[in-house]
């Protein structure tokens, strides 16, 4: 008898994991697949290996492939390791679960085809979330690639291996679209970038997408609006398109096409079909603390919808184990930082102005751009700006904007300063070190205390 039974080993499981037998509950970790998830293997990871290696430079094109597989490699075996050193046992098999009241029960087939049974007083679900094909003709023919199967993909990535791709169609404006329509670009790839509507990085603010709009089409992408594919055939080795944009006939040739449209929660398999959780919206229902509908059962991650980012499915975990342990801790969603990493990099965390004011908050917004930046400068990387949102009576920081160089890592900072709650005036009059990019987010800030004030306090 187990005291917790994680069903899924992506970052929300291990963490799960890892905190649980921390606190000193005996736990087991059923995983079917790789360690890690679609993060480590089709995901986040092998992505920036990527993008290291294509947009900083990190290495020869010749020794691409392998320095991705280096990478995930190492974090797999991390993980194991991590697993081992907590005294989680990890069971390898597909999980299924047999009874939901009460003590929990799954039946796990193992690889060796054996069945074993396991029990357990508590149940975390972290099942994941798998890519959506878009229904058209052809939509499954070689060439036609889901995002997290295409990253994966050494064909399309390394020149050694490359098999002839010289156009690539990406069908989606999200994160995984612009991060691989970005990366394909800078290989010297044609990118026809197909998006559904008018917009690119849709949950972004608005002058980051305006602005990001504008680099893309700068660095040679062709850009279709409200594009609705109805097939997809092979032609003399490549592949047509064929559907409409803006409501008028489309047709264009690629050698792949992208899938990076959209991603739903797996709520089929592992007995999860006939369960007595609640779902909502195609999602299991959870409370703050990550609790369902069902007494003793949690679930983090991308099964319960939303923003599904490996940090907030392993904040998610932290909530989970917290509810269990007895403490106190749930995760904010207006805290939650998201980035893309494209050339050059975008970060937010918190309210886009838009979102600001349709909540009825008076705002005051200010910029400033890494064209005034030290580092920035000095990098050589000085495109961009970082934009922030506070509340006109009290100057506390509802949201942080950054598109430039390492605005990802600059996000760090504003994470901290929305999650407690920090004013615009905490940020300005903290001591940042210089030179850094840092001191645009210090920047912006203090203008924000200028416009309160009317009156300028630089120098």
């Amino acid at each position: 008898m187990y005291d917790l039974v994680i069903l899924g080993g992506g970052p929300g499981g291990l963490r799960a994991a890892e905190l649980a037998a921390g606190a000193g509950m005996k736990t087991v970790l059923v995983e079917k697949d790789r360690l890690g998830g679609v993060c480590l293997n089709r995901g986040c990871i092998p992505t920036k290996a990527l993008y290291a290696h294509i947009i900083g430079g990190k290495g020869s094109a010749e020794g691409l492939w392998d320095r991705v597989e280096s990478v995930m490699d190492k974090l797999r075996q991390g993980s194991a390791t991590a697993m081992r050193m907590a005294g989680v046992k990890v069971c390898r098999g597909t999980g299924t679960v047999v009874r939901w009241e009460g003590t929990k029960k799954l039946s796990v087939q193992k690889d060796d085809g054996t069945i074993e049974e396991i029990e357990g007083e508590r149940l975390l679900l972290a099942t994941g979330a798998r890519s959506v094909r878009p229904v058209f003709s052809g939509n499954d023919l070689p060439g036609v690639l889901t995002g997290d199967w295409a990253i994966v993909d050494p064909t399309l990535w390394d020149p050694e291996r490359n098999s002839g791709v010289q156009t690539a169609a990406v069908l989606g404006a999200g994160v995984i679209a612009m991060e691989m329509a970005m990366m394909l670009l800078a290989l010297g790839k044609k990118v026809l970038l197909l998006k559904h509507s008018d917009q690119i990085l849709r949950r972004l603010d608005g002058d980051i997408k305006k602005k990001a709009a504008q680099i893309m089409k700068k660095r040679g992408a062709s850009i279709y609006d409200y594009v609705r594919l109805s097939e997809v055939c092979e032609d003399q080795g490549r592949l047509l398109l064929r559907g409409t944009s803006k409501d008028e006939p489309f047709e264009e040739r690629c050698d792949r096409l992208i899938l990076a449209s959209s991603m739903e929660p797996i709520l089929d398999g592992f007995g999860l079909e006939n369960s007595p959780l609640k779902i909502m919206k195609g999602a299991i229902a959870v409370d703050s603390c990550q609790r369902t509908s069902v007494d003793g059962v949690y679930a983090v991650g991308d099964c319960t919808g939303g923003a599904m980012l490996a940090h907030l499915a392993e904040y998610q975990a932290l909530a989970a184990v917290s509810a269990m342990t007895d403490r106190d801790y749930t995760v904010d969603p207006d805290a939650v930082p998201a980035c893309v990493f494209m050339d050059p990099e975008a970060g937010a965390v918190g309210l886009t102005e838009e979102e600001a004011k349709n909540r009825g908050e008076e705002i005051l917004t200010a910029k400033a751009y890494f064209g005034a930046n030290g580092m920035a400068l000095a990098l050589g990387e000085s495109d961009g700006f970082v934009k922030v949102v506070a509340r006109a009576s009290d100057m506390t920081l509802l949201g942080v904007h950054i598109l430039g160089p390492e605005a990802a890592s600059v996000l760090g900072e504003a994470a901290l300063a929305v999650s407690k709650k920090l004013t615009a005036r905490d940020v300005a009059y903290s001591v940042h070190a210089h030179p850094t990019l840092c001191e645009c987010f210090r920047d912006a800030c203090l203008r924000l205390v200028e416009k309160q004030h009317q009156q300028p306090l630089r120098s």
